[in-house]
């Protein structure tokens, strides 16, 4: 019924739709009426002498329709190409999703068009543990040390990052935007400062790397990123505002192998290139 609903809309002629569904228009006509009569509402003005055209119920019940033909359309899209093409489940950072991840995902989608590729986004000690659990396939991130499933690890520079309008205060010290609960890299930025003799506050905080990465590009404060993870509009500020040298800081790639997945390798190989 929403599908010939939907076709008469567009058509506004019995006729054209029951062409198109092959059938007859006694029949077309016979489903927009029990359409309407389980509404209780008219959709179609179709007096004598007059054009057909929606009544107000009937453009208000065609917005939902077609959104819930297209849905429809997209679940048995979905479950279609997933019995035939391989599902491969990355577990990343959110800094790293939105930085090295994306740019490995668009040369890995090109060879291998007939992956899908799923994500989830956790912390890093929590991708671990739903690698283990079987959750995931591969886990991309900070390094959590040896581990029977760990495929490669690469040290990699750390950055402060600002906004390209950040300006220093005249006095005062450094302002610093990190996570609300502490388990991020505040203690490198930290750390730094305090070998240098200067002095940060943090200023700003945010449970979510999201919240922080908006904080700093509204000019608020400064981070602490990997540095191949910088994106506009933020950009690298220790050559501007004269910062201390960070210590550097370890990716890695953990692999859990599954029957009938045989593209992660694949994967690997691009994440480690990019990592290097």
């Amino acid at each position: 019924m929403l599908k010939t609903f939907a076709l008469v809309a567009q058509d506004l002629n019995f006729t054209l739709v029951a062409e198109k569904r092959n059938t007859v228009q006694s029949a077309v006509s016979a489903q927009i009426r029990k359409l309407e009569e389980a509404l209780g509402q008219p959709m179609l003005s179709r007096g004598r002498g007059q054009s057909m055209h929606l009544t107000p119920e009937g453009e208000a019940f065609l917005i939902y329709a077609r959104r819930i033909l297209a849905l429809s359309e997209e679940a048995i899209e979905t479950v279609r190409t997933t019995n035939s093409r391989q599902i491969l489940r990355l577990g990343t950072t959110t800094t790293l999703a939105m930085s090295i991840v994306s740019n490995v995902l668009r040369t890995f989608a090109r060879q291998r068009p007939d992956v899908q590729i799923q994500i989830q986004c956790d912390r890093s000690d929590s991708l671990l543990q739903r690698l283990e659990e079987g959750e995931i396939d591969v886990a991309f991130m900070m390094d959590q040390g040896r581990h029977a499933l760990r495929s490669f690890v690469h040290s990699m520079d750390l950055e402060w990052v600002c906004s390209p309008d950040f300006a220093l205060p005249d006095e005062g010290p450094i302002p610093l935007a990190f996570l609300t609960d502490g388990r991020d890299l505040r203690q490198y930025a930290l750390t730094a400062l305090d070998t240098a003799g200067q002095q940060g506050h943090i200023t700003h905080l945010s449970p979510h790397p999201v919240g922080v990465r908006s904080l700093v590009q509204a000019g608020l404060a400064l981070t602490v990123m990997p540095r191949l993870t910088i994106v506009e509009p933020l950009v690298p500020a220790s050559g501007t505002f004269n910062l201390p040298k960070l210590s550097p800081i370890a990716l890695a790639a953990y692999h859990a192998p599954r029957e009938g997945v045989s593209c992660a390798d694949d994967l690997l190989h691009l994440l480690e290139t990019a990592a290097k």
